[in-house]
């Protein structure tokens, strides 16, 4: 950093109070990180940056599903639930999000509406095999997005930031016997993050500047599912999804430029939880499914980022994010009508990942209730399902967050989704 710059006395990018010029050089860096983390594809929800809805009659039954898994997207939900499919089976979709965050601070108010399309894909044969199955699968389940304006009160923490893990899923089912099945997906994970923030520097006339940043990188990780089948009545499904770490390689600079802020190579590690989900499934008349899911999702691992950069006013800050295990309860059911039509319906409640001590308008989360509704069709060769789902949150008021005072207040969203999946079979 030039000696002239260094000489000022330097406004925190995320502060409101002033600090010493060796701190400074610290301060912006660090808001980077936590963007690089938290940047995306969809506007966070609760459950950290945890996307959990990657097929239309799963989301129609608020994902309570991993004890049913009884189409394609079983590739995602349980993959021991291939082994109840014969011939190959298609399906493709897409997830579309309607978010409606609102902030109230002191003197200050935000809103921000930012849609997105996260679409999802499988295939699945038997090769004409009884008790083996073979499958891929694409979809995006970890990702956030923010955009909150270039000239608003977070201006100085984050303005637009993205994040998108793609998982893509070579998938094999067993079936043991009659009751009891098992799936595998190798999970290869490919992550790309982008990032803006505007930097304060001193007080007129020295300019603000605008950060940047755009990296990439890939992870590898493993999915093991069961599913017993009791009897015609009564199953349990189990999921373990492993942990991963992805390293994001990039670069990012700093506008108006200078010898001190040129484009410099940059990267960080991103970990991802380890999760748990277990199901019962239940059919009290032939028609009707029931389902109850828990589901554990090990956020533990998010405690904090140390940033490398070939610039030395970057290298080895770290921020803390001190992230919190959580836990989503959930139940639904479908009705089967006639050989074509089905509904749905289901509750979800999920909790939180972010404690109020680093809260931050990069990941706005906090405890929500989802109510989902759906319908299917199906004929011979093909079928088409879409599920609405309505996510409120109770509410949250932060305070003393060390990412910014400009944080704290009151923050509420409603988002609304639509899915829609169809499917095939040949």
């Amino acid at each position: 950093m030039p000696e002239a710059l260094m000489s000022l006395t330097i406004r925190p990018c995320w502060g409101l109070r002033k600090v010493s010029p060796l701190r400074a050089r610290l301060v912006w860096p660090a808001a980077v990180a936590v963007l690089i983390y938290c940047g995306s594809t969809i506007t966070c929800f609760s459950l950290g940056i945890r996307i959990p809805d990657h097929g239309a009659r799963a989301t129609g039954q608020s994902d309570a599903f991993t004890a049913q898994a009884d189409d394609v997207t079983a590739i995602y939900y349980n993959a021991a639930g291939l082994t109840q499919l014969e011939g190959t089976h298609v399906a493709s979709g897409a997830y579309l999000w309607f978010p409606n965050y609102d902030f109230n601070g002191t003197g200050t108010t935000e809103e921000m509406n930012k849609w997105a399309l996260i679409p999802h894909f499988y295939v699945a044969t038997d090769f004409g095999q009884d008790a083996w199955r073979f499958g891929l699968g694409i979809n995006s389940p970890f990702g956030t997005g923010v955009d909150w304006g270039d000239n608003g009160a977070f201006q100085f923490i984050v303005t637009k930031a993205r994040l998108t893990v793609v998982n893509f899923a070579p998938t094999v089912a067993y079936k043991v016997n009659e009751h009891l099945s098992v799936g595998l997906n190798l999970n290869v994970y490919y992550a790309d993050a982008n990032l803006e923030n505007r930097v304060f520097f001193a007080p007129p006339p020295f300019p603000e500047g605008y950060f940047r940043f755009h990296g990439t990188g890939l992870g590898v990780g493993a999915t093991v599912g069961a599913l017993w089948k009791i009897n015609e009545r009564h199953a349990v499904g189990v999921v373990y999804r492993s942990p991963f770490e992805i390293e994001v390689d990039g670069s990012a600079k700093l506008n108006p430029q200078n010898p001190g802020f040129a484009s410099s190579s940059t990267s960080t590690d991103l970990n991802f939880p380890q999760i748990i989900d277990a199901g019962y499934a239940f059919r009290p008349i032939k028609k009707l499914k029931l389902e109850a899911d828990l589901e554990w999702i090990n956020w533990d691992v998010a405690n904090k980022i140390r940033f490398r950069s070939s610039n030395a006013a970057f290298d080895g800050t770290t921020i803390p994010l001190r992230w919190r295990d959580s836990f989503a309860y959930k139940v639904g059911a479908e009705y089967e009508i006639d050989e074509h039509w089905a509904v749905r319906a289901g509750y979800a409640f999920w909790e939180n990942s972010v404690p109020n001590s680093t809260y931050s308008p990069l990941v706005p989360d906090a405890d929500y209730h989802s109510v989902t509704a759906g319908v299917g069709y199906s004929a011979s060769r093909w079928g088409i399902d879409v599920a609405y789902q309505a996510n409120i949150s109770e509410g949250r008021k932060v305070s003393g967050s060390v990412n910014s005072p400009a944080v704290n207040g009151k923050w509420d969203f409603l988002n609304h989704a639509v899915i829609l999946t169809s499917r095939f079979k040949f």
